[in-house]
């Protein structure tokens, strides 16, 4: 079973190899995933041929994960002159594989997911943001950016009800965007939580100490509702009765504003902008130091930074935005964009170890159903609908398991 699928991620191809350069945590492992319903998956991603890469940048192809790379313009002029090329390197991809999977929403899996409609191929879509949010906040300054937010928008919804099936992040997203045969939805976490990501609850002796250290983890972009966070934590800053340091680990385009920000309000202090922290033990080691996780976001399909903070035990609050309610109670919620709603929040909670305490228990507790072995049975009827062979489909000329031909970006 030869898979394609789309993801909106922009790569480097540097003799033959494909590395991920874009601020989405998108791996070789985390591809491979597809392998365990299908023998080969091949990606299609915007990429640029370089001579060469960071050693840093994880590479994302690798046994049974063949990247297809296409152009990656740099202006909406150059993508115009690039779609005859885009068309046809999608279209040669196509007629390659069995099945098809489209990640929405994004540019590319639009133009992929027109491409099959057309020449009438049954595909799966795997919805995992609000599309109109996404544009909206983070395009909110170009001119037209409503109808060109509400285009692509109507596209997704297009797209997602011509489907063979879905799945979804979140239940939010389900009802944005549904499929007229329920039967045919399913809706799963794209994180499951391996032992090695899950911690333990704390107990109220941890929530005692000093200072009180705050954490929020993400890429800082416009969406991710950093900035209110760091206007709230002035004012917890100030009412705290114990001292308290906010912890940001990400990078992105709003940094060096957050940077700025944090300075004139006079709180650079406590603040500690960490950088990118890759997954693993040090990213772990971050959230286990911390007394409480904040997610400030103006959108979210899911949420996965917050998942992995309860999976460790760690007490949340958070805006109430897209399926963030469906996975933390609402005593814990604030409106998004709200940084006076949020400061009171936070001091609500850190003025009380023993409201942090069970917290802890209950997000801990609530961790386990993002385990694998409670998203599985999701999983596998999704994955089976998805892939059902498609009928007099040719032969791939790559072997379907082991090691293979790298495709470049030629």
């Amino acid at each position: 079973m030869r898979l394609l699928t789309t993801n909106q991620i922009h790569c480097l191809s540097c003799r033959g190899m494909h590395y991920n350069a874009s601020d989405a945590i998108i791996t070789w492992d985390y591809l491979s995933r597809y392998t365990e319903y299908c023998d080969e998956v091949t990606v299609l991603v915007r990429s640029r041929e370089v001579e060469s890469v960071d050693p840093a940048l994880p590479r994302i192809d690798g046994p049974g994960v063949r990247i297809q790379a296409l152009p990656d313009p740099l202006s909406p002029w150059a993508a115009i002159l690039s779609l005859p090329t885009f068309v046809r390197r999608i279209r040669q991809a196509l007629r390659l594989a069995d099945a098809y999977t489209l990640k929405l929403p994004d540019a590319l899996a639009t133009l992929v997911g027109l491409i099959l409609w057309m020449t009438r191929r049954p595909y799966a879509v795997e919805v995992v943001a609000d599309c109109r949010q996404g544009i909206l906040l983070a395009k909110g300054h170009l001119p037209w950016v409503r109808f060109y937010a509400g285009f692509f928008d109507a596209l997704t919804r297009f797209l997602v009800k011509r489907a063979s099936s879905a799945s979804y992040v979140s239940d939010y997203l389900r009802r944005r965007y549904p499929l007229p045969s329920p039967e045919r939805q399913w809706c799963f976490s794209s994180l499951e939580l391996t032992p090695d990501l899950m911690g333990s609850c704390r107990g109220l002796e941890f929530f005692s100490g000093r200072p009180i250290k705050l954490i929020a983890t993400g890429r800082q972009s416009p969406e991710k509702g950093h900035l209110t966070l760091i206007q709230a934590f002035r004012e917890i800053v100030a009412q705290a009765e114990r001292p308290v340091e906010l912890h940001l680990l990400g990078d992105g385009p709003e940094r060096l504003r957050l940077q700025r920000q944090a300075d004139d309000l006079g709180i650079h202090d406590q603040v500690f902008f960490w950088g990118k922290i890759p997954r693993g033990p040090e990213l772990l080691s971050h959230l286990d130091g911390a007394h409480l996780y904040v997610l400030p976001s103006l959108t979210e399909g899911m949420g996965r930074g917050l998942i992995e903070a309860m999976g460790r035990g760690l007490p949340c609050v958070a805006s109430a935005v897209g399926g963030v309610p469906e996975y933390l109670d609402s005593p814990w919620l604030v409106p998004p964009a709200d940084p006076l709603a949020l400061a009171h929040k936070v001091l609500a909670v850190i003025r009380e170890p023993s409201t942090l305490a069970r917290m802890s228990r209950e997000n801990f507790d609530r961790a386990q159903a993002f385990t694998p072995q409670r998203i599985k049975a999701k999983k596998d009827a999704f994955w089976s609908a998805a892939l059902t062979p498609r009928a007099g489909a040719p032969r791939s000329p790559h072997p379907p398991t082991g090691r293979h031909p790298l495709v470049s970006c030629e």
